[in-house]
């Protein structure tokens, strides 16, 4: 509790709206643990996106076989429809909007090779579930790996959106939604006046690929990782900033990935995945997150 309460006086600090919730398919949080943080961000009012998806670690065999120690949704169908009734069935009260599933177009996420027609009938199988539990629900495209028009990731497949609205996803969809990384977002050795022109050339690129589509669309996740990079954490605060900003120009809500660092035995200490946090795994403030409560504040 004591944790969750210094994650919220973060969340606070940095004047968050949002958060991005994962409700993790493979590995069960308590109720308990669920039921205290839904309520005491409601509480604080922040609203929240719940991301009813599986948790697959970015390591090498995960990436490249994750069907080694992972099931696709779509291959327990029943059972990942069970467990998104139970969470928006118990979180009704606070939950409003659903995200389904995690960058599909990744075989990484969807275990498989990732096919548009099958989040399709995964989309097709949840919604209505959603949307019976309360009217007023929306659901969220699962949030795409990059801009739909570059392959960045093994195994990713491009055009994706396109190919299930093509199959007719848009009658249970209400919200799309992409990820706009790119390479230089884990990996590189560029000056900083690169980062905001590729990133915001990055959701350019997408907006207008997708420029006739009438539904909202929303970033459910960006970051950049100083681990690797020749860029300072004070300058990715100044940095997310700028994305915020170009965001809401184009009337798109932007979430950054990830309030805190993280680790784990699936994990190497050189894997830049678990270093995004904007506080440290004990909880401490980095400096890009001090940089970028500054920043905001000067909104």
């Amino acid at each position: 509790e004591s944790s969750m309460r210094t994650y919220i006086h973060y969340l606070q600090e940095l004047r968050v709206e949002w958060v991005r919730l994962e409700f993790n398919y493979y590995e069960i949080i308590p109720d308990s643990v669920m039921d205290f943080f839904v309520e005491e961000l409601r509480k604080a009012d922040i609203k929240i996106l719940g991301l009813l998806t599986g948790l697959v670690p970015g390591n090498f065999i995960n990436c490249m076989i994750p069907s080694l120690r992972f099931k696709s949704p779509i291959d327990t169908l029943d059972h990942y429809k069970e467990f998104c009734e139970r969470n928006a069935e118990r979180y009704k009260k606070h939950i409003t909007t659903w995200e389904i599933w995690n960058e599909p177009n990744t075989l990484r996420f969807w275990i498989r090779n990732p096919e548009p027609i099958e989040y399709v009938e995964l989309a097709a199988a949840v919604a209505p579930i959603i949307r019976k539990i309360n009217p007023k629900n929306k659901t969220v495209f699962g949030g795409l790996m990059g801009d739909d028009l570059r392959v960045i990731a093994p195994f990713q497949r491009i055009n994706y959106i396109q190919e299930c609205i093509d199959a007719g996803i848009d009658k249970y969809i209400d919200i799309y939604n992409f990820h706009p990384y790119d390479p230089i977002c884990y990996f590189a050795k560029k000056p900083a006046n690169v980062y905001f022109p590729t990133i915001a050339g990055i959701i350019d690129s997408f907006m207008h690929k997708y420029r006739a589509v009438q539904k909202p669309f929303i970033i459910s996740e960006i970051g950049v990782c100083p681990l690797w990079l020749k860029i300072s954490q004070t300058e990715i605060g100044a940095l997310y900033k700028e994305i915020y900003l170009h965001s809401i120009s184009k009337r798109i809500d932007c979430y950054f990935w990830v309030l805190t660092d993280f680790k784990g035995p699936e994990y190497s200490r050189w894997n830049p995945e678990t270093a995004f946090g904007l506080i440290s795994w004990d909880l401490k403030e980095k400096e890009m997150y001090k940089s970028f409560v500054t920043e905001m504040k000067k909104l």
